[in-house]
Parts: C-alpha cells; structure tokens; sequence
C-alpha cells in the first residue's frame, strides 16, 4: 500500500513538472509582492533557447485570456521584464490569476494575485516651463481617485506644496518661491489608503524677478559700430529717427555677421515686446496709432509677447515705438512689413530677458540662419523665407526682432506638410522644410532644392539634414527653450554679399564631382577621399561644375553672388512686387 502511494506522489509530481514546464527548461516566477496596476514589478522567467515568447493571464477557471506580453525576443536561460498590471492599457481587475508563458508550443505558470489599482496621475501638465521668482505656476491633470496631491524638490522630504483633490481633471496653482535657475519637482498623488502614485518629473526654470518699473540700463554703442551703422545697413535704415539712439540693440546693430560679440550681446540683451494681458496674446496683434489716442488712424501693426519693438519716446499713457508692421492678410492694418513709427499704450511695454545660452539670425539676403552658441557663432544653414506675389503681398517674411514663444508641431499647408515648427510671429513658424507625403513616404524633392532662396508663405524653412556641426531643425527643435532670440534682417536695397576671399579653403571629393564643401567633415563626404582646394580655384575648368554644397552652407560661386549684388545694387529695385504693395498699403488701411 505504501508503495502505491509512493508511486502515485512520484507520478503527480512529475505531471506537475511537466505542466509547469521544468521539463523543456520552460519557468515562470511570481512576483513577491501583491500586484498593484500602474506600479511596475519584476517578472522573471527561463526559456530553453533564444527566440521568441508570449505572456498571458487566465482567471481561475481558465475562461479569460489577457496578453501581458506577445512575441517578446528572448535570450537562452534568465529573462526579466517590468509589468504595471495593465494589459492593453486597461488596469486587471482585483483578485486571483494564473499568469502562463508560452513558447514553441511548451507552456509554464505560476499564480499571482493583483490587487486595487494604485493612485495615477495623468496628462500632467504646466502652463509654461518659465516663470519669474513669486509668480503662480498653474498645473493640470487627472487623477484616478481622490487624494492628496504633493509637490516636492526633488530630494526633499517636505513638500513645497500640498492639496486635497477630487478624481477626475483637476488644476492646481503653487508660487515659485525659489532662488533662480532650474529646479527638477515630482508631483505624487497619495491616494485615500495612503498609498503613493508613482512621480510625475517636471522640470522649471525660475528666472530673477524683474521690476517693472527698473528699466535695465542699454549698453552704449561703441563709436566703430555707430560709424558702421551709419555708412551701411542697419533695421533703422529708412527710419527718419536713424543715428538719433546711442545704444546698442537690434536696431543699431549693423548687418553684419562676422561681429560675433556685437550679435551675440544684442542676441542676450532684454528685448521690449507689447503684452495686452490677454491669454492667447502671442495670437494678437496691437494697432500703431499715428498719434496718442484711439482715434487716430493706424499706421501698422505689432505681434503681442514675441515681436521687439523699438521704443523712441516712453510716455505716461503712450509711447512712440518703431518696427517692422507684422501685417497678414486678416490683420486690423494693412501695410506689408513695412518700417513704421507710432504711438502703443505705455502699459503694454513689458521688457523680457531672452534666453542667455543661444539665439539666431536669419539675413533674408543671403537665406542663411546663423546659429549662436554661447557667444560665438555655431553654426550656418539654408532657409527660405517667404517670397510675395501681387495678390499675396504678405507672404513677405517680416523683418524685426522677436521670440520663439512655443512648439506648435507639425501642420498642414495645402498639400505640403511642415514638421517641428516653432512660433515666432503669429502665424510665422520656423519648421523644417515641408514634404508631400506620398505612398513611398516623405517627398522632400520639390521643396529642398529651393532652400538658399525665398519660397515659403511667410514662414521660415530650415533644411532638414544635419550641418557638420549636427545642427538642423530637428535641432532647434529638440534645443528648443521658451523666449529664444531671433533676428530677421531685411534685405534693403542696396546691402550686398561679400564675395569670399580666394583663398578660402574648400573641399570636394577626389573625382571633382557633386558638390564643393565648407569642411571635410561635412556629412555628404566624411571619410570618403577629398582635395582641398581654394574659392578661387573653382573658375578653373576642372572645378567648374561643382555646386555648393546645401547640407554645409557652402558660399555661392562668385558669378552667382555678383548677378544677386547687381540686383540689390543701390538706386534699383530688387522686388517691385513688395514696392508697389508698400506704395498702395496707405490707402489701404482697413479702420483705426
């Protein structure tokens, strides 16, 4: 009798063995703790070989599959793998389960037990990255049960912040009580049992509070930079205030890209936008009066939050400002960016310290955007800027000073597609060169061969690959930091483009075909076979059919920048489109 029993133990415990998979080095093993959804533990398993395996869930009595897992890769012997408790996203309800893997046809399982879903926070988010010291950061989110909501610096124990809340969408404002600079907090929501959700990591920058009534004091402007301005170009070239401010700002700086200290103190300084203390300002414009009241007729307009403007007298309810009138089809006033003085309420100055670590200027003569870096210049690549046609005349991109204010993402222009696009003045984006999507994927043929010369609706597009320095708009974009700077300089009759001396070096590949290059590391010929060879080399016969390379901003050929010099030649017109528009916007203008 007792080796009948014996023999039917031996014989459950191997059907056991088999079931569980130990025979074909197939295990699973049990958490140690009781699972609770949206908090990740550990599951551990051993597969006999590499390939492939798929995890599931079966209630007790056996009538319910959930997949935790499918076709997961697999190594021979021990595997591990976080699990949140979730299956397609959806919490597993509370009670006892059999969790089995499965491969080539073997099976092993082991039970585990999920308990209630832990507290969540989700769609968290804050109204802005950036705020001054004392002011309010407001935050929204959605909690999955009611509780206590704890803000923390990351390593403190006590909370900066605390609140009880409801489930459900939720809002909440703390003060930003802190030194300047960035500080990393994690917001956790203790649910009623007490128990933590897992931390949501935000990161906020807390910049120096700044007194509105302390104007910060403008550096002079050094005299080789007066008397560069005043021989050549500047924004203020049509101004009939020119030469009258003696400081150093966008509008007394000369257009010129080789003063990297000039550009880089004027890219850092604090720059005066118009604020009318509206929610969605970046979106809205303010009327430039001809004179100091809501009568008078306007003569322009200016973009809220982003655009600089340059501010000629500061009076008590008015001040006379000048810039560039940032005019669109459905502006209040209609003069195509066109130099204006006039009159905006005092009370909508406000002076915005811009982002101290990079900036960027964009010379609608050479369509080039100059990337600066911590006081030097970075890097160059191709863009286009907007090109205007009679009845579009505010396709024209508009000149001035202004503000990356936010990442709008990828939009839809007609049958072109724009990706990484940031807000600059309204409705002017900078984005990547569009594409036209296609069956095969993403066509960028049509449009990449016009970067280096106006093209876009207003918008500025950036090339797409990435500069020897690794810069493009995928890039900026992922650089990206609120209130970055960038210039736009326009292209007034009369600049030109310095042709390079002719002993600059330049590079191209062995066989003397494609393209010549600024760097032998340019992305299109790295670690191929190259020759170097001079600017001026390239009227020689054996260089004439290379073309400058788009990816590294190569300079044009000397042929191409005198036809383009000829154009802008003082006394002409480059764009008698814009001329005529301009010539027309006074009688023009739609209300006051």
């Amino acid at each position: 009798m007792r080796k009948l029993a014996a023999a039917v133990m031996i014989c459950l415990v191997l059907m056991a063995g088999i079931a569980l998979g130990e025979g074909s080095g197939l295990s699973i093993g049990a958490p140690r703790e009781e699972i609770r959804p949206g908090r990740p533990v550990v599951v551990s398993f051993t597969v006999p070989e590499d390939g492939t395996c798929s995890i599931g869930l079966r209630n007790s009595s056996g009538n319910a599959v959930l997949t935790v897992a499918e076709e997961r890769a697999v190594k021979a012997g021990y595997n591990s793998m976080y699990w949140n408790g979730t299956c397609d996203g959806v919490p597993v309800p509370e009670g006892a389960w059999i969790m089995t893997i499965w491969m080539n046809g073997e099976t092993a399982e082991t039970e585990i037990t999920v308990g209630r879903m832990i507290p969540c926070l989700i769609s968290v988010r804050t109204e802005s990255g950036t705020v001054e010291e004392g002011d309010t950061v407001l935050l929204s989110f959605h909690a999955t049960e009611g509780g206590t909501l704890l803000l923390q610096e990351e390593g403190d124990i006590e909370p900066l912040y605390w609140e009880n809340v409801a489930a459900g969408p939720g809002e909440a404002g703390f003060q930003a009580e802190m030194t300047p600079g960035f500080h990393e907090l994690t917001l956790t929501l203790a649910g009623e049992d007490g128990t933590l959700s897992e931390p949501v990591r935000i990161t906020l920058e807390v910049l120096e509070k700044v007194d509105p009534n302390i104007l910060p004091t403008p550096e002079p402007l050094p005299d080789y930079l007066r008397e560069k301005g005043e021989k050549g170009f500047t924004p203020l070239h049509t101004s009939p205030r020119r030469g009258e401010d003696r400081t150093l700002n966008y509008w007394t700086l000369p257009m010129d890209i080789t003063d990297e200290e000039a550009i880089w103190k004027v890219l850092t300084a604090p720059i005066t936008v118009l604020d009318n203390g509206k929610k969605n300002a970046e979106k809205m414009q303010v009327i430039i009066r001809s004179g100091p009241s809501e009568e008078s007729d306007g003569v322009g307009v200016a973009t809220c939050i982003s655009q600089g403007v340059h501010v000629l007298e500061r009076g008590e309810e008015w001040s006379l400002i000048e810039c560039y009138s940032s005019s669109f089809h459905d502006s209040a006033i209609l003069n195509w960016n066109a130099l204006v003085q006039g009159y905006v309420p005092t009370a909508f100055l406000k002076d915005v310290k811009p982002n101290q670590e990079m900036g960027l200027v964009v010379d609608k003569l050479t369509q080039r955007l100059y990337v600066f870096r911590d006081g030097k210049l970075f890097s160059t690549l191709l863009v286009s800027t907007g090109v205007a046609n009679a009845k579009q005349p505010y396709n024209e991109t508009r000149s001035g000073e202004f503000l990356l204010t936010s990442k709008v993402g990828e939009f839809a222009s007609d049958n072109l597609r724009c990706a990484m696009a940031l807000r600059f003045n309204d409705g002017d984006l900078l984005h990547e060169v569009p594409y036209i999507a296609s069956e095969y994927g993403k066509d960028y043929s049509v449009n990449e061969p016009k970067l280096g010369t106006k093209a876009s609706h207003g918008c500025i597009r950036v090339q797409r690959q990435p500069s020897p320095e690794g810069v493009s708009q995928k890039w900026l974009w992922n650089y990206y930091k609120k209130n970055t700077r960038i210039l736009i300089w326009e292209d007034w009759q009369g600049r030109q483009i310095p042709v390079p001396g002719s002993d600059m070096p330049l590079y191209c590949v062995k066989k003397r075909t494609g393209n010549y290059h600024t760097t032998d590391q340019c992305a299109s010929i790295r670690g191929k076979r190259v020759e170097e060879l001079t600017y001026g080399q390239l009227d020689e016969d054996a260089y004439k059919k290379l073309n400058p390379c788009p990816i590294c901003a190569a300079p044009q050929r000397k042929e191409t920048i005198l036809a383009i010099n000829e154009t802008y030649a003082e006394g002409g017109d480059h764009d008698p489109v814009m001329t005529e528009a301009r010539k027309n916007c006074p009688r023009k203008l739609k209300g006051k």
